[in-house]
């Protein structure tokens, strides 16, 4: 019973641990390069110095060319949007999209 217990205790502290680190994720900044809405959601493509990636927050006003600010929550693998009909390979997903 008590191994049962400091087992759940540990889960939950690492599951706090995993919480704590997406609320303290990597920040990137980046120019639009393309923008759609579908679903309440804003998808961004964002070109940051090297790289390019596809990123989704909640709707807001950007257009290509923009300069916006995201911070790093949830990283998803082929996601795919019933919305928008399409499959991206990669799709960090944001708590918001900032226009700097």
């Amino acid at each position: 019973m008590i191994a049962k217990l400091v087992r759940l205790a540990a889960a939950a502290t690492l599951a706090l641990g995993i919480s704590s680190a997406w609320a303290a994720g990597v920040v990137h900044e980046g120019q639009v390069v393309d923008t759609m809405n579908a679903g309440g959601y804003t998808y961004v493509q964002i070109k940051e110095s090297d790289k390019t990636f596809w990123a989704a927050g909640p709707q807001v006003e950007v257009v290509k060319g923009d300069v916006v600010v995201v911070q790093e929550q949830m990283w998803m693998n082929d996601f795919t949007s019933k919305t928008l009909n399409r499959t991206f390979d990669e799709l960090l997903f944001v708590g918001r999209i900032d226009k700097k």
